[in-house]
């Protein structure tokens, strides 16, 4: 899909909500969701959460959110989406394991906007933080670029001041 570089800011009316099975198939989407996204529901629901995956986002921010998840815990990150025409949005959200009697049934994820006066400074800050890391990525064999790509991550936030990558994402709020 071609990528068109223009942001479509989310309001802050629009409070982002989906949730997925087990393997990050799309089992719910709110209003929201599809009037950013531009899927309609019939489009998102049985497909991959992979869909608005921005080629922007390091596969490493990815990692530790499925570690946390996977280990039960919830998830704090800022992520750059990918819209169905090609535009793109920026949203912190959270991420959380679904539980049912006990069991994990999927995940939930709720995001926003970016707020307040230097939420453009913060894009621009996470835009090139992340297109740091994802350069050290893609020099590296596929197999290397999550590992690559968490240690420039580490360091990259260590350089900035910062005890690792929630700590620093939490900043959008």
């Amino acid at each position: 899909m071609e990528l068109t570089g223009k942001e479509r800011e989310l309001k802050p009316s629009e409070i982002i909500s989906t949730r997925s099975d087990t393997r990050g198939v799309i089992t719910y989407v709110n209003s929201a969701f599809t009037a950013v996204s531009g899927y309609s529901r019939e489009e998102a629901l049985g497909k991959p959460h992979i869909i608005i995956r921005h080629p922007d986002m390091p596969r490493a921010v990815y990692f530790l959110m499925w570690q946390a998840l996977k280990s039960g815990e919830e998830f704090f990150g800022v992520t750059k989406n990918r819209c169905k025409n090609g535009d793109h949005y920026w949203a912190c959200g959270s991420f959380q394991p679904d539980k049912e009697n006990g069991e994990l049934i999927g995940y939930r994820s709720t995001r926003q906007g970016l707020i307040g006066v230097g939420k453009n400074a913060l894009k621009r800050e996470f835009d090139r933080l992340y297109r740091e890391v994802r350069e050290v990525e893609l020099a590296q064999p596929r197999p290397q670029q999550i590992e690559a790509g968490l240690e420039a991550l580490t360091r990259l936030l260590k350089k900035r001041g910062h005890a690792g990558y929630e700590d620093y994402a939490r900043r959008a709020l």
